[in-house]
């Protein structure tokens, strides 16, 4: 059991814990990235439940992913470091640092030195977020928040704090690994209603995988059909008419997930 440390408005974020360590433990015998996708794609699985079987929707998978690891005793750490990983979050909900967990280890231990992919901080996200409410606290009608970068969705996390409930939250990253983090986040922090899209933004035809974020059923649940995608049908009816004939016909992408490219790969397009 982890122990609960209260931190107060001006304490740092600590740069270890035992979420790290328990991380940490198992990339000893296994690499970094692998157990940390591995446990994004775990704890998913781990918040849906079939309530006719009493196990995961996604068994399957997760048994996949835990196989690598059944010969060593290493495979127990992964419900350690859930339970470490929740407890941190739950202790830092309150904090001005924001209670992004997963988001600060990805910077700090697998895309920092790689390729430099870093998330906006928690105080500009905070910002921003006010600067939205503050324009439309007179609206009578609900908003539909899009960060079409999420990242980690610290954004997400600003808005439904300052904005509130009864919002609509919605996040696009083409890092298949950002978004797992964005689905736990949204999850862990009751941004209930959400959901949040594998693709590139700028292609309406993009889709790769989407996490809906529910209440009832509790959970977060895959949609792999773009059609059942209700995120996917709003970026492509917003997106003009132009974008939608040109289909992005003119831009390559690479799609390795940036967290897995080389220091020296570029990320950005030739005009830049």
């Amino acid at each position: 059991m982890a122990s609960r440390h209260r931190l107060k408005a001006t304490t740092a974020v600590p740069s270890k814990s035992k979420f790290v360590e328990s991380i940490f433990l198992i990339s000893q015998r296994f690499s970094l990235f692998t157990v940390f996708d591995d446990f994004l794609t775990m704890s998913i699985a781990a918040c849906t439940q079939n309530p006719k079987t009493g196990k995961s929707w996604y068994e399957d998978e997760y048994m996949e992913r835990i196989a690598k690891y059944k010969d060593s005793e290493l495979r127990h750490e992964f419900s350690k470091a859930f339970a470490y990983l929740v407890d941190e979050m739950e202790t830092r909900f309150s904090s001005p640092e924001g209670n992004d967990v997963l988001g600060e280890f990805f910077e700090q231990h697998i895309s920092n030195g790689r390729n430099g992919q870093f998330f906006t901080p928690n105080h500009i996200c905070r910002f921003m977020a006010q600067m939205t409410h503050d324009e439309t606290k007179e609206m009578e009608t609900s908003l539909r928040i899009l960060d079409p970068a999420c990242g980690s969705g610290r954004m997400l996390l600003a808005s439904h704090k300052i904005c509130g409930r009864g919002n609509e939250y919605y996040g696009i990253d083409i890092d298949l690994t950002c978004v797992k983090m964005t689905a736990l986040n949204l999850f862990f922090n009751g941004v209930f209603g959400s959901e949040v899209l594998c693709a590139n933004a700028l292609l309406p035809e993009d889709f790769v995988i989407s996490y809906h974020v529910s209440f009832l059923p509790l959970g977060i649940f895959k949609i792999e059909k773009k059609e059942e995608s209700r995120l996917w049908h709003l970026l492509k009816n917003s997106l003009t008419e132009d974008v939608l004939r040109t289909n992005g016909s003119e831009i390559i992408l690479d799609p390795t997930p940036f967290s897995e490219r080389k220091k020296d790969d570029s990320t950005q397009l030739d005009l830049f």
